[in-house]
């Protein structure tokens, strides 16, 4: 049986006035998260209505690929950056390919 692949999409909303750390904060995550061997592709999108409002869209190879990467620091370093800059936790969704 083939695994099937995973798309991921989260959505993060700053705090008023935070919008700028807060896509400083998911940047940095972007780059090493593109280069783990699972990934098929990680992108970082702000929104046009709302400054405020951040999309990171992802597709992995497997659920081991995303158990993987939520173990990487540089995912766990993205939690506690972030967590501080946000109105809430952040709103995430996996559905199979």
């Amino acid at each position: 049986m083939t695994q099937k692949q995973k798309r991921v999409v989260a959505k993060f909303v700053a705090q008023p006035g935070k919008a700028e750390a807060l896509r400083a904060a998911i940047q940095r995550c972007v780059a090493p998260s593109q280069r783990e061997e699972g990934n098929v592709h990680y992108d970082l999108y702000q929104s046009v209505d709302e400054a405020g409002v951040f999309l990171i869209h992802e597709t992995w190879h497997s659920e081991a690929a995303i158990l993987f990467h939520f173990e990487q620091p540089h995912f766990q370093q993205l939690l506690a950056d972030t967590q501080p800059l946000l109105v809430g936790e952040p709103d995430i969704h996996c559905v199979d390919l």
